[in-house]
C-alpha cells in the first residue's frame, strides 16, 4: 500500500476513531453490554493505526496478501482478506451482498419513463454484485423531465453506497431546480462539502420539456461523461462535448450548459465508460471509434433493439461472457 492509501485509510481511521469516542461520552445513550462492544473496536482501531504507522497496515495477517481496498473503506480495521476469511463469514458476506444488490436494483428506475414525443430503451448490468452506475428519470415543479447517467470511478459496494447518496440528492434537487448547469453544480458542492468521495463521479444531466412542440430542444450539462452520441436521422453524427469536471473534486468548479435539437428520427445514445473501455483478449478497447460506427449502423433500430445490439457487438468484441465493468446504455428517439 502506498503513501498516499495510508495518509487515506489514517483519516478514516482517526474519524472513525473521533465519532465512536463522542458516541461514548454521551451520558446514558446506550447499554453496558453496547459500550463494551464499541471499547473493543476502538481497540482495533488503535491497533490499525498502529499498522498504518508501520506500514503494514493492509496486510493480510494469514497469507500476507493485501486486503481489497474496498473493504478496508467500510470497515478500516479488517485485517484478513476475502480469500482468507472463514467459510461461514463468507458465506454471511454473501448473503449481505446479495441484498445490497436487491436494494441497488431497487433504487433504479424499474423501467424507462414515457416522455412525450420520444421512444426511450434502457439497460444496465453491474460488473460486480453491486454496481456504481446509475440512471434516473427526474420530474420537477414543471412538466420537464431530467434525464440523468452518471458513473462512478470503480466498482462494488464502495461505489454502489455512492450512488445511492447521490441518487437520493439528485431526487430532492431536482424538484425545484431546473437549470441542468445549475443541478449539477449544487449537487457538486453537496458532495465535496459533505460526502466523503475517494471515487469521483461523471454524470451528463438533460433537460428534456415535452410541451416544446415537434422540433424539439434539449438543455444539457456534462460533468466529464463520456461524450453523449446524437445519430441524425439520415447517419450524420454529432458527439456532445464535456462542459465541466467530474463531480466530487472542487467545490468550485463551474459548469455550462448546451441547447441540441432533435427531429424526427434522430437518436441520443448515453453510455457508460463499460461499454468503450471493454477490452478483448489481447488488451484493445472497444472504443469510442467503434461505438460511433455501430451508432450509425443501427440509427434506424428501435432504442431496446438498439441496445440489445449493442451489448451483443461488445460481447462478441470482449470475447467474454461477463463484462468486466459496470455497463449502462440509454437510448432516446425522437417520434
Amino acid at each position: 500500500m502506498n503513501v498516499t492509501d495510508l495518509e487515506h485509510f489514517k483519516n478514516i481511521l482517526l474519524e472513525r476513531e473521533h465519532n465512536l469516542a463522542s458516541w461514548l461520552d454521551t451520558p446514558g445513550t446506550a447499554r453496558d453490554e453496547d459500550i463494551s462492544k464499541v471499547r473493543s473496536l476502538l481497540g482495533q482501531i488503535k491497533d490499525a493505526l498502529g499498522r498504518v504507522k508501520d506500514h503494514s497496515y493492509g496486510e493480510c495477517k494469514v497469507c500476507k496478501g493485501e486486503v481489497e481496498h474496498y473493504r478496508l473503506e467500510v470497515q478500516p480495521a479488517t485485517e484478513v482478506c476475502l480469500d482468507c476469511i472463514s467459510k461461514q463469514d463468507k458465506q454471511l458476506l454473501e448473503e449481505e451482498l446479495f441484498l445490497a444488490s436487491k436494494i441497488h436494483r431497487a433504487l433504479l428506475p424499474q423501467s424507462a419513463v414515457r416522455i412525450d414525443g420520444f421512444e426511450i430503451g434502457v439497460r444496465s448490468i453491474a460488473a460486480r454484485t453491486v454496481g456504481g452506475d446509475y440512471y434516473d428519470f427526474l420530474s420537477g415543479n414543471d412538466d420537464a423531465v431530467r434525464v440523468i447517467i452518471a458513473d462512478t470511478m470503480g466498482k462494488g459496494l464502495p461505489a454502489g453506497l455512492l450512488m445511492s447518496n447521490i441518487q437520493g440528492a439528485l431526487r430532492i434537487l431536482a424538484e425545484d431546480i431546473e437549470s441542468p448547469a445549475a443541478l449539477t453544480a449544487r449537487l457538486n458542492r453537496i458532495l465535496c462539502r459533505n460526502v466523503a468521495v475517494v471515487r469521483f463521479v461523471s454524470m451528463v444531466c438533460f433537460y428534456i420539456n415535452p410541451r416544446s412542440g415537434g422540433k424539439k430542444t434539449i438543455t444539457f450539462a456534462n460533468a466529464g461523461h463520456c461524450p453523449p452520441i446524437l445519430v441524425r436521422k439520415k447517419g450524420d453524427i454529432e458527439t456532445l462535448p464535456v462542459t465541466g469536471g467530474v463531480l466530487g473534486v472542487h467545490e468550485d468548479f463551474t459548469f455550462e450548459q448546451r441547447d441540441i435539437s432533435l427531429s424526427t428520427g434522430d437518436v441520443l445514445l448515453l453510455y457508460t465508460d463499460g461499454i468503450t473501455e471493454a477490452e478483448n483478449r489481447s488488451g484493445e478497447m472497444f472504443g469510442e471509434k467503434r461505438l460511433l460506427e455501430f451508432a450509425r449502423i443501427n440509427n434506424d433500430r428501435p432504442p431496446e433493439t438498439m441496445i440489445e445490439n449493442l451489448f451483443q457487438e461488445v460481447r462478441s468484441f470482449s470475447g467474454k461472457g461477463e463484462l468486466d465493468d459496470d455497463c449502462t446504455v440509454m437510448a432516446l428517439m425522437k417520434l
